[in-house]
């Protein structure tokens, strides 16, 4: 017997904020493993498809980063532990009953249609009641969010909801990428809710498309993806707005966009569903996503976070794709045939190691290619993982460091 469905309760405290803030967190971590997933499965990185998959990626880090820009403005903890980094497969947590079940698949129209829209879904109306706890769509949680601003800062006054010790842990000029918006630094309800409403209107729950009224903000100054004149396919500038996610996932869906090339990935792999050396290789990658979150969480809340997002995205950047890439080129059956597959893939799992034995492991697993699927499969063995063991050589003295200094903090 279905239980009742839950009631909407207003944030009326500051406590209530700061774990909405949390979950809000969660929730944009949340959509970047199975968004990664995808773009790694496609087996030609100059295509439209990768492209416009990498922009959402790109933004979703700069909706994380500004989430936790919110949560350092009002003291709340910040936390990228395993309790709130998601399981996949699995249906988004808060997200009201019966979806979006977010699975880790090779890319597929499909995939664009069923998954990655019903996560963006857009709300139903400019009239759609806030949501807190049960939310239909992100943009109504996210307004549930900014009403709790706009009651606590009449209630309480602005000193009380942004004059925290943890406000100067804000960010406004650490981003990665080339991606559209920019981090704004919470120190007033306006300044806040500029935050909010560009995570919405770049994507979560954006309301259909629309040029900007007089004097609104676009956030990104740009609208039309397709080839650009230096031979590239992105975003082109001089554009009036710039298209939310869901839109830019249709445009997949559709068939707007070309449907990309892709590695044939075991739907929903995880390291125990193999063995030997894919196992060992599954298992490294997850610990480097979790280096990588490690990471990212003492930048968000340690007094030198340049040092922490100087291990982050070189991770996510170089570490990541180089061991997915090379598990979605792996057959999970060594006899198979990798281009028929199927073949392995990263799980995103949380998976703590001390980084000094994740770089002793990639130096094993570099020295000890699976020879039998051939010299070419090899070299790419030695292509992909030299280039990760590296940069994970290059960050742990940093990493060190920056542990010892957090200690001392």
């Amino acid at each position: 017997m279905e239980g009742k469905p839950k009631k909407y309760e207003p944030i009326h405290t500051l406590e209530e904020l700061q774990v909405h803030l949390q979950w809000a967190l969660s929730l944009e971590l949340s959509t970047i493993p199975p968004y990664l997933c995808a773009l790694y499965s496609i087996s030609d990185n100059t295509s439209m498809g990768y492209s416009l998959i990498r922009s959402v990626v790109i933004e979703e880090m700069l909706h994380m980063m500004q989430v936790a820009n919110l949560m350092n403005a009002t003291g709340a903890p910040i936390s990228l532990g395993p309790d709130n980094v998601a399981q996949y497969p699995g249906f988004m947590k808060h997200h009201a009953a019966g979806g979006p079940f977010i699975q880790l698949q090779a890319f597929s129209p499909q995939l664009a249609q069923d998954v990655f829209m019903a996560i963006e879904q857009p709300e139903a109306s400019p009239r759609a009641p806030a949501e807190g706890d049960n939310f239909r769509t992100i943009g109504q949680f996210y307004k549930a969010v900014e009403l709790g601003f706009e009651y606590l800062v009449d209630k309480f006054g602005e000193h009380a909801v942004f004059d925290h010790p943890s406000s100067r842990l804000q960010r406004s000029d650490t981003y990665f990428g080339s991606g559209g918006g920019r981090l704004v630094v919470a120190k007033d309800l306006a300044s806040a809710k500029l935050a909010i409403r560009e995570i919405v209107q770049q994507g979560e729950g954006a309301e259909p498309p629309r040029p900007p009224a007089p004097g609104e903000d676009p956030f990104e100054g740009k609208d039309h993806y397709g080839m650009r004149l230096d031979g590239t396919y992105g975003p082109i500038l001089g554009t009036p707005w710039g298209l939310s996610h869901y839109r830019k996932f249709q445009q997949l869906a559709t068939g707007a966009v070309a449907a990309p090339p892709v590695y044939p990935m075991l739907p929903n792999p995880e390291a125990s569903k193999f063995s030997g050396q894919t196992r060992r290789l599954a298992e490294l990658f997850d610990n480097c996503f979790t280096l990588a979150l490690e990471a990212l969480e003492g930048a968000f809340t340690q007094p030198t976070p340049v040092d922490f997002f100087g291990i982050a995205f070189p991770v996510m950047r170089f570490v990541l794709p180089q061991i997915a890439t090379l598990l979605m080129q792996t057959p999970v059956e060594l006899n198979a045939d990798p281009a028929l597959g199927p073949t392995a893939g990263p799980a995103f799992a949380y998976r703590v190691k001390a980084l000094k034995d994740i770089v002793t492991e990639a130096d094993e697993l570099l020295a000890n290619p699976i020879a039998s699927l051939g010299p070419a499969y090899v070299l790419t063995w030695r292509q992909n993982l030299g280039l990760a063991t590296h940069v994970l050589r290059e960050a742990l003295p940093l990493f060190e460091q920056t542990q010892q200094r957090a200690t001392a903090v």
